[in-house]
């Protein structure tokens, strides 16, 4: 029976950046979508390759799930992902800049795996945070 033991497990290995470890805990034909950058990653060769992504970009990166709920065939979370970013963002150069950003995700489970995970997070957010938000849209609120 899945429990939230799940969200240890892969908070862990996010945190210490063990891709092997990552993989492990999706299903092989797994489907991780990432609505903010409209990304789709299938597979473990997917999940592989968005973490090493996710890595050279923010190689300190922390994941924290503060907010968990989990059921034998569902599971969301609220997430915090702190970092400093590697090499540019949005065209500019943020390398050492601290970032610290939320969100949420909803997952489906098939036998003790993540068979399907959505993350949802605020782009805006990350580029005003970023300060590369172009001047005409600086004035949009963001969550808090």
């Amino acid at each position: 029976m899945l429990t939230e033991a799940i969200f240890d497990d892969l908070e862990q290995a996010w945190s210490d950046k063990d891709i092997d470890r990552l993989v492990s805990l999706f299903t092989p034909d797994c489907l991780y979508e990432d609505l903010a950058l409209g990304a789709r990653h299938e597979g473990h060769a997917g999940v592989r390759e968005f973490a090493e992504g996710v890595f050279a970009t923010m190689p300190d990166f922390t994941l924290r799930f503060p907010v968990r709920l989990v059921t034998p065939e569902r599971g969301s979370s609220h997430w915090t992902i702190s970092a400093h970013w590697n090499g540019p963002f949005e065209g500019i150069d943020r390398t050492g800049h601290p970032i610290e950003f939320h969100g949420l995700s909803s997952y489906v489970f098939r036998d003790g795996r993540i068979a399907h995970n959505i993350d949802c997070w605020d782009y805006v957010a990350m580029i005003k945070a970023f300060g590369v938000l172009p001047l005409d849209l600086a004035a949009l609120p963001t969550a808090k």
